[in-house]
């Protein structure tokens, strides 16, 4: 936790750093927008508050602190950094946001094997047709993370144990996070599952 706050106190001041610096390099723009649009009436508040002279002195100094040679080169690093940061910050994001979809895929895999297995008393696969568009759309999002899948194969099958374990196994140890493991889950089903009964 305090691992967390220290990195979040650390981004939000590199960032802060790197947003000073890009004064000195948006002050041509700014001292313009000001000139035309605030400092042009001789008589408004800005002008009594901040004279001409006084605005002309501090746009002056930015821009020479711009034009120093550390100064670019603290920018380039500094902006190297920034984009390293939020690379790294959206690639945690995208790792985090992939482990919780596939651990909620583990656990529709546990969901369907037990509603498969209460109704081993009936007819294969009769005895699962409301369940086909949930079986179908959890091998299509395995199939998205790479994760083996069979395909509709599996309807010809004799009955549904294989399928049962398939679905218990390998959601297990999604739900648990252990994807490479449940890769190598799936993988090891496949003989069994993309056996076809001879017609």
């Amino acid at each position: 936790m305090a691992e967390g706050s220290m990195s979040k106190w650390l981004k939000q001041f590199l960032f802060g750093i790197w947003g000073l610096l890009l004064i000195p390099l948006i002050t041509p723009t700014l001292e313009k927008w000001l000139e035309e649009n605030v400092f042009s009436d001789p008589n408004g508040t800005a002008t009594t508050v901040f004279p001409n002279a006084m605005a002309t002195t501090v746009f002056n100094n930015l821009l020479a602190l711009g034009q120093q040679r550390w100064f670019e080169f603290a920018f380039v690093l500094l902006t190297g950094i920034v984009i390293g940061v939020s690379l790294e910050w959206l690639n945690r994001k995208s790792d985090e946001r992939k482990a919780f979809e596939l651990r909620s895929l583990g656990t529709k895999f546990r969901g369907l094997s037990d509603n498969i297995k209460i109704r081993t008393a009936s007819e294969w696969p009769d005895n699962v047709r409301d369940l086909k568009p949930a079986i179908l759309s959890v091998f299509i999002s395995a199939k998205k993370f790479d994760l083996w899948a069979p395909n509709e194969h599996v309807y010809q099958l004799p009955d549904a144990s294989f399928l049962c374990e398939y679905f218990r196994c390998v959601g297990k140890l999604l739900e648990d996070g252990h994807f490479d493991e449940a890769n190598s889950e799936a993988l090891s089903w496949k003989p069994f599952l993309d056996k076809v009964k001879p017609s």
